[in-house]
Formats: structure tokens, C-alpha cells, sequence
């Protein structure tokens, strides 16, 4: 009698695990890759004279229609989304995104944010801070 209850517990247990393994062992199940940025121009923390242009590069698993630059200088607010934004496809399968302001920002300090996924629910946001003089 004792020997079928531990029959029928490690039995027991045997099918738990194998399903717990069976939840984990999907590769697809939450794994993301976010974008990646790089090449910001012009470059963070630069002195510049005045603020109208910038650019980066994007990885090449980066959805372009999902990207948005928003730049802020005090009470001065920019939201440029992707079809403001120009695309520069690269060899490599990267690509290079180019924003133009409105207007220029001529003193103070300026915030670069840029907003992309790669796939639903996979996002990432960069940013950095230039000096206007």
C-alpha cells in the first residue's frame, strides 16, 4: 500500500514538472529585443549655437513608423512623429533618421527623447540633453 501511494505521488509530481518545463521552454514567449540608438548628432552635451537639426542611427529590428522625437527647452515643446521625421535606409540594414525643429532653439538647454519599438509591446526610449548658448 505504501509503495503505491509513492508510486502515484512521484507520479504526481513527475507530470507537474514536466508541465512547469513546458511553460518555460518556449524561446518566443517573452523575449524582446528593443531598438537600439546610436550616432546621435549633434553629439549629447555639445555647446552649439543654435538648435534646429539632428539625426541617429536605428537597429535594424526598429519598426519606423513607431519612432517619435520629442524636444523640449523650457516652455518650448516639440513633437516630431515618423512621418515628420526623414529615413535613410543603410547597407547594413540599419537606419538613419533625420528630424528637423519648426523652429530653431537659439539659448538655454534642450532634451532629445526618442520613442520606438520593435515589435508590439517592445519599446525603448533615449534621450539627451544639449547646451544652447
Amino acid at each position: 500500500m505504501k509503495a503505491s501511494i509513492k508510486t502515484v505521488i512521484a507520479l504526481a509530481l513527475g507530470l507537474a514538472a514536466g508541465d512547469a518545463l513546458a511553460y518555460g521552454s518556449s524561446s518566443s514567449s517573452g523575449h524582446c529585443d528593443k531598438p537600439i540608438f546610436t550616432e546621435f548628432q549633434p553629439a549629447p552635451n555639445k555647446y552649439l549655437q543654435s538648435f534646429t537639426e539632428f539625426s541617429f542611427i536605428v537597429s535594424s529590428n526598429t519598426t519606423t513608423t513607431s519612432i517619435v522625437a520629442n524636444i523640449s527647452s523650457g516652455s518650448i515643446q516639440y513633437h516630431l512623429s515618423a512621418k515628420e521625421l526623414k529615413f535613410f535606409p543603410l547597407k547594413n540594414g540599419q537606419t538613419e533618421v533625420r528630424g528637423k525643429l519648426p523652429r530653431p532653439i537659439e539659448h538655454g538647454f534642450a532634451r532629445l527623447n526618442v520613442t520606438a519599438h520593435s515589435k508590439p509591446g517592445c519599446e525603448k526610449t533615449d534621450g539627451y540633453l544639449l547646451r544652447i548658448q
